[in-house]
């Protein structure tokens, strides 16, 4: 093993871990965080304890975002260029970009909606009208809010990364 291989190991350990932040801290968020404030005692803070939570946890996406790119690109280039690679391959492989860019694109979306609000607290209007009743959202479009739909490409991704290491390790042992 030369200095080279301990670097590939490197950045593909860095990759893994960015990919863990993300999509582990989105299902932490999803699945434990988020229902634990919903039923919290303390309503008066929540809307404050969650906008740190949120800011704190995008500066995290956006570490973890920066480091899938660059590591991402490192590891592609040496795949691409260290043998004969199959159509299945690069199919494989088109699929994790567009889940990953799928994600980072709703990311984007999400943290600037989140962003604005954060700098602008909505003020409540003093005498609702009738038109302000809250429209309740249906179970598909929560169930595909943009938080999930994150969560599940990242998964997705996720998948698509094991597929790819047995698509390159059956080439492998082809040749």
């Amino acid at each position: 093993m030369d200095g080279i291989d301990l670097l590939l190991a490197a950045v593909r350990w860095i990759h893994t871990i960015a990919a863990v932040v993300w999509v582990g801290g989105s299902l932490f968020y999803l699945l434990a965080l988020q229902p634990s404030l919903s039923v919290s005692p303390m309503f008066e803070s929540r809307p404050l304890l969650e906008s740190a939570i949120n800011r704190r946890f995008r500066d995290l996406v956006d570490v973890s975002i920066i480091c899938l790119i660059i590591t991402g690109v490192i590891i592609s280039f040496d795949r691409l260029s260290s043998l004969p690679i199959t159509p299945t391959y690069y199919a494989v492989l088109g699929l994790k970009l567009f889940a990953f860019l799928t994600m980072l694109l709703m990311a984007r979306d999400l943290g600037s909606r989140m962003g604005r609000s954060w700098r602008a607290p909505q003020v409540e209007p003093i005498e609702p009208s009738i038109s302000d009743v809250p429209k309740k959202r249906s179970t598909f479009r929560r169930l595909l809010s943009p938080s999930r739909s994150i969560l599940i490409m990242g998964l997705v991704a996720f998948f698509l990364s094991a597929l790819l290491v047995h698509v390159y390790e059956s080439d492998v042992a082809g040749i």
